[in-house]
This record gives C-alpha cells, sequence and structure tokens, in this order.
C-alpha cells in the first residue's frame, strides 16, 4: 500500500454543535479537526484530516477538499452531536452534553498516512483509543493531542465530566492515572 506524506495529520470526530448562549441557540459544524485543518492549510501546509460523521455531514468533507485539504472520511450511523450550554457571558461557565457519537478511532485507520506531525484531536474520552497512540508512535512524526477529551473528573453515575476548576469549585478532586490534573482547564461536559 502507498503512503501519502503530508506536513499534519489532524483527527478528531466532526461534531455538530449546537451552542446555547443567554443570547440564543445556534448550529455550528465543529471539531477540533475541522478547525485545525482550516488553520493548518491557511499556514499554507499540506493538511490530511481524518475523521468520523455521518454521511448527510458531507458537506463538511466538501468544505475541506475545497481550501486544498486532503480528508478522509469513515462513515458512521451518526454524527458526534455536542451541545455547548453557557450561562452567562463568561465563556469559561459552561456545561458540555453529548448525546450521541461517532464512535472511536481505529489504527487501521492511519495505515496509509505519513506525517511529520499528527495531532490528535478527540472530543470526547474514548474517542482516540490507547491502541491508536501506540499504532502511531511507531510512525517517524511528531505526536501532538489536545487533551480537550481527556482531562476533567469523571461521574461514573451521571455520566458526566467536569474540568478541574470546575471539581476544585465543588469541592472535589479529581486525578488521570492518580496525579492532580492541570486546573487550567474549564467547562463540563455531560454525556446523556
Amino acid at each position: 500500500m502507498h503512503s501519502r506524506q503530508y506536513d499534519i495529520v489532524i483527527f478528531g470526530n466532526y461534531t455538530k454543535d449546537t451552542i446555547i448562549t443567554p443570547s440564543g441557540t445556534r448550529y455550528v459544524d465543529g471539531g477540533g479537526f475541522n478547525y485545525g485543518a482550516h488553520a493548518a492549510r491557511m499556514l499554507g501546509l499540506n493538511v490530511a484530516a481524518v475523521t468520523r460523521l455521518a454521511r448527510e455531514d458531507q458537506r463538511v468533507v466538501d468544505k475541506l477538499q475545497s481550501i486544498g485539504v486532503d480528508v478522509y472520511p469513515f462513515y458512521t450511523p451518526s454524527s458526534t452531536h455536542m451541545v455547548l450550554e453557557y450561562r452567562s457571558a463568561n465563556p469559561d461557565d459552561r456545561i458540555l452534553r453529548c448525546a450521541m457519537t461517532a464512535g472511536s478511532f481505529t489504527p487501521d485507520q492511519f495505515e496509509a498516512l505519513e506525517a511529520k506531525a499528527f495531532l490528535m484531536n478527540g472530543s470526547i474520552r474514548g474517542e482516540i483509543p490507547l491502541e491508536v497512540v501506540r499504532t502511531l508512535r511507531k510512525k517517524d512524526a511528531l505526536l501532538v493531542a489536545d487533551l480537550q477529551a481527556d482531562v476533567g473528573h469523571t461521574n461514573h453515575r451521571s455520566r458526566s465530566y467536569a474540568s478541574p476548576r470546575s471539581v476544585a469549585r465543588e469541592g472535589r478532586t479529581s486525578s488521570i492515572g492518580g496525579r492532580p490534573q492541570n486546573r487550567r482547564r474549564r467547562g463540563r461536559i455531560t454525556h446523556g
């Protein structure tokens, strides 16, 4: 199998975002992979984007391709649906809920891709399993992670995720692998 070489491969699930603010509700084509691929391409980089999404959201793939990004979509029954609720004018005061997910990446989705750097840009925990990270570490590339999906306190009973700052405000402690988390992360993510 012939490999394609890129400056950067950015990957994460496309997110169909509903943004609720005190001034109203709007709908946005989201996902860190989407924003990152646009920015990297505007900087003149040779960019590939790998994403998981429903076929009904093909417009996102088309838009990236129209600016010169090579897109490797994996179609799933549903795109990831995120609701971002901003309760005030303070952008750090928010609750995130995930109603549906496009699932997790698999190592085979990256077999034919080579890059100077791979940027993992997941939105929720489990989107990028450890086996994918291990596979990418074997490539001769820089491996970069946006940790928005992996920083926060998990309440397994309510299936909610809260950032360390939210956790500290509520008098709880949180950790990843038994280590205190970066207290700069903000917001709350709720599944359901």
